[in-house]
């Protein structure tokens, strides 16, 4: 069960992994407020994203219910594309500096938290992944899940973590403690996960969504719900929840830095 992939190969996947029962500690934690975050287990950007977020749950009373949407990489521009050999078609050399960029960033990033991450070698398909996700769930264990994948997949660029294989995608929620007797009707092409991420998809860009990581908040002051792009706007969120008085201890400050490390 929880904790119990701290002795991970990958002196790197186990740290992380080791903060499991922390991860779940924290999600148990009473909320008065929702703040809904949609990931997608191919961008680097969400990896980025998954534990700095958790910090909202540590600091207020709000509960952070993660949701998944599939990204389209034709629709960003990565490729004109994808096609069975699943090779990036970059439509322009300055399509190709956007995403080589998209990558470098994002290590430069992952340095900071300690996260293994390498450029992947071809195009990814996270809509399996996406279903054993909810799977993962409706057992309360989607985060760990969740960052399983991305150390697996990120640590080698996925050229060991195969995204659309649904016999690795069990074992991976295995892996975190996810009772699999189901999984396989779960995740079928007919199964409930499908059906479960078109509604997440739908509630995604019915609030605005544009890119991955997504964040949805009913604003505490205003009651207005906002859709919000980007782990730079963490700082904002936690800010609104400040002013509406939600922080769990007095020293809880609404500054929150895109490079954040956990101390």
């Amino acid at each position: 069960m929880a904790g119990q992939n701290t002795s991970h190969p990958n002196p790197a996947v186990a740290s992380i992994m080791s903060e499991q029962d922390d991860w779940l500690s924290v999600l148990q934690r009473p909320g008065e407020i929702s703040l809904t975050v949609y990931l997608d287990l191919k961008s680097p950007h969400g990896y980025l994203a998954l534990r700095p977020t958790l910090e909202i749950a540590r600091d207020f009373r709000v509960t952070v219910d993660f949701h998944v949407y599939t990204l389209s990489y034709e629709a960003f521009g990565l490729t004109t594309r994808v096609d069975t050999d699943m090779r990036r078609r970059p439509p322009s050399q300055a399509a190709d500096r956007k995403a080589r960029m998209y990558y470098t960033t994002a290590r430069e990033y992952a340095v900071l938290q300690s996260l293994p991450l390498r450029s992947p070698y071809r195009l990814l398909d996270s809509a399996l992944a996406h279903r054993a996700f909810y799977f993962a769930k409706k057992q309360n264990l989607e985060v760990p899940f969740a960052m399983w994948v991305y150390l697996q997949g990120w640590s080698t660029g996925w050229r060991e973590f195969e995204l659309e294989s649904s016999d690795i995608l069990c074992r991976a929620c295995a892996e975190v403690g996810v009772d699999t007797s189901s999984f396989d009707d779960y995740v079928a092409d007919d199964g409930p996960g499908l059906v479960a991420v078109q509604a997440s998809m739908s509630a995604a860009e019915e609030s605005g969504f544009v890119g991955i990581p997504h964040y949805v908040l009913k604003d505490p002051v205003t009651e207005r719900t906002t859709g919000l792009f980007g782990r730079e706007h963490l700082a904002l969120i936690r800010s609104k929840f400040l002013k509406a008085g939600l922080a769990r201890h007095s020293d809880v400050r609404a500054e929150f830095s895109h490079a954040w490390t956990r101390a």
